[in-house]
């Protein structure tokens, strides 16, 4: 037997190693070929596909991000404008109230110059009033003591008897007349 299985592989040749590769991939391509043809014809459609959604998700994410960044910017444009809007209403409000407190500081300087000048001429007018009437009353004090003085001069001249009580009393009359001339003069300054 051992003769027979020998002629039996003479018999069928082996085969050289390129010649095998040759026809498996023959009987591949009979087997699986339409199958393989089909599913790589699948496979480059579904990678178009891919790359084409790919793109128009990179498209999609480029068009957003731009949509944000616009947004984005216009917030800030806003903010700055809100912003820039009140510190200038602050600025405005500022500069109002240190023109009205000028003006108030002004006003108010004003009305104490003329407080002032009202008190120096009240004071003034105050102290010529004082200085009359400390006149008057020294004219007063000097007129009584003149009369009390000429009073008293006729008392001692009666007392001592150079005169006559009749002369002294003839002389009072004339000397009240004067007193009241002089009271009657007296009293509208006095008023």
């Amino acid at each position: 037997m051992s003769t027979s299985g020998r002629a039996e592989r003479d018999e069928h040749p082996v085969p050289a190693p390129d010649a095998g590769a040759k026809s498996l991939e023959q009987v591949r391509e009979l087997l699986f070929g339409p199958q393989h043809r089909e599913f790589t014809r699948r496979l480059a459609r579904t990678d178009i596909h891919l790359a084409a959604q790919a793109e128009e998700l990179r498209s999609e994410a480029r068009r957003r991000q731009d949509v944000l960044e616009a947004y984005a910017r216009k917030g800030l444009e806003e903010l700055t404008a809100a912003a820039e809007s009140q510190r200038s209403a602050q600025v405005d409000a500022f500069n109002s109230v240190t023109r009205e407190s000028r003006e108030a500081v002004r006003a108010l300087e004003q009305r104490v110059s003329k407080l002032e000048e009202t008190m120096a001429r009240t004071q003034r007018d105050i102290r010529e009033q004082l200085l009359e009437q400390a006149k008057s009353f020294v004219d007063e004090v000097r007129r009584a003591r003149e009369e009390l003085g000429a009073a008293i001069e006729r008392e001692v001249l009666v007392a001592w008897g150079e005169e006559t009580p009749e002369q002294a009393a003839g002389a009072r009359p004339a000397t009240e007349q004067a007193d009241r001339g002089e009271a009657g003069d007296r009293l509208p300054e006095a008023a």
